[in-house]
């Protein structure tokens, strides 16, 4: 094992590790910002405006995910053939969708009566911070897929920033805190924007698109039962449990999901250098399973020693998801097998079969963990989690046992 590990350290510079670490910054960023940003934004501006603000933010995010298409899968796995005119592709689709679903989702709010006292202006701003944060993500996965994450990190340093502007439109009021994360995301966006040729991206490849579309229309499936969980579980959990245990809950999941981020910064990663190369895809993926055990290893320790003085960060009484939060590491065990079979399997272009198993895996999440909080509360949500990528390895090997031997075989 040590001598396995010394000679991957030497690889240390390949694209596949260059990469994951530099997604993982990424990703680990954007979810620190995120927790300043609130807390920042809790302590300056009413609770009222918070409150608005951070349903608008989600409905954004919502939109953000809606608005892809499936076209940041289809970016990663077709740029080695079709380059630039992949991305231009993209930005077209995704930006046309995102005003679509943008102005839809704006004049519902606007209809409702939480929101109505926005006014008509409301719709504009919207949808232009949906068509700017559609944008960021497109160009984002731009970044990953030329192996150059690096960029991806500094956009989401320049997306971090965005608490400053807090300070200086606290007297907006709410408006103030909108403005704050459509800029963060503004400037992020103008970043990678420097490093763009627009005449080369500026065309739709119907080549591109005619190919990409079965591909991308799977993995837009799958990019929506991958989110849904965590859109549910909360909205479930206030209808079996007190609000004080849905807010344990939160905490919990969202320290255990922030350790895993590193797991889904290798996969992508081992997404890019697949589809790069299929030739070199068994030892890729080996390489990529065994530093994700180790880094996983070593996250699971921390936290079986620490888990309980992280949570109390927040408050005492958060360390009630304790043994949550050990349950959801703990899943990343079971999680590497599955999470990466479907990769590979996006590498191979067997779409329909990644978007069963996606699919499946979301819905039995869900279920088994509606059953074990019936009985053990939230820490019952962990176990639905385990249990759900138990039968997921289980259906794996007994269904989809002929496609993976020819992967992992030596």
């Amino acid at each position: 094992m040590l001598e396995i590990l010394k000679q991957e350290l030497k690889n240390f510079k390949s694209p596949l590790y260059r990469n994951s670490i530099y997604i993982s910054l990424a990703s680990l960023t954007t979810a620190v910002a995120g927790f300043l940003f609130w807390a920042i934004a809790a302590r300056l501006y009413p609770a009222k405006d918070v409150g608005v603000a951070s349903a608008i933010v989600s409905a954004l995010n919502l939109t953000f995910n809606l608005s892809m298409l499936g076209m940041n899968f289809a970016i990663i796995r077709f740029y080695p053939e079709y380059k630039e005119r992949a991305i231009g592709s993209a930005l077209i689709i995704t930006s046309i969708a995102s005003v679509a679903f943008s102005v839809a989702y704006g004049l519902i709010m606007i209809c409702s009566g939480s929101f109505g006292d926005l006014g008509w202006g409301f719709v504009g701003v919207f949808v232009l911070f949906s068509v700017i944060g559609t944008l960021y993500n497109v160009l984002y996965t731009y970044s990953v897929a030329r192996r150059r994450a690096e960029h991806g990190f500094v956009q989401s340093l320049l997306f971090a920033g965005r608490f400053v502007f807090l300070f200086l439109l606290i007297g907006m009021g709410l408006l103030g805190i909108l403005l704050s994360f459509g800029l963060g995301l503004f400037f992020g966006l103008f970043y990678v924007l420097l490093f763009v040729d627009f005449k080369s991206l500026l065309v739709i490849d119907l080549d591109f698109l005619r190919e990409s579309f079965r591909f991308a229309f799977g993995n837009y499936i799958i990019g929506l039962s991958n989110i849904a969980p965590a859109y549910i579980m909360p909205t479930l959990l206030l209808l079996i449990l007190s609000k004080e245990e849905v807010a344990y809950y939160y905490i919990a999941s969202m320290v255990g999901m922030t350790f895993l981020l590193v797991l889904n910064a290798i996969n992508t990663s081992f997404f890019v250098e697949g589809s790069y190369n299929c030739d070199i895809l068994k030892t890729t993926l080996k390489k990529a399973i065994f530093i994700s055990y180790v880094y996983l290893g070593g996250a699971f320790t921390f936290v079986l020693a620490l888990g309980d003085v992280i949570l109390g960060l927040f408050g005492e009484k958060y360390i009630a998801g304790t043994a949550l939060l050990w349950l959801i590491i703990l899943s990343g065990f079971l999680s590497i097998p599955a999470n990466f079979l479907i990769t590979t399997l996006n590498i191979l272009r067997l779409v329909k079969k990644a978007t069963i198993i996606s699919v499946l895996k979301s819905f039995l999440s869900i279920l088994f963990s509606y059953l074990f909080v019936l009985k053990y509360g939230i820490t019952g949500v962990g176990l639905g989690i385990n249990a759900a990528y138990l039968v997921i390895l289980v259906i794996i090997l007994i269904i989809y046992r002929d496609t993976i031997q020819p992967v992992i075989s030596s």
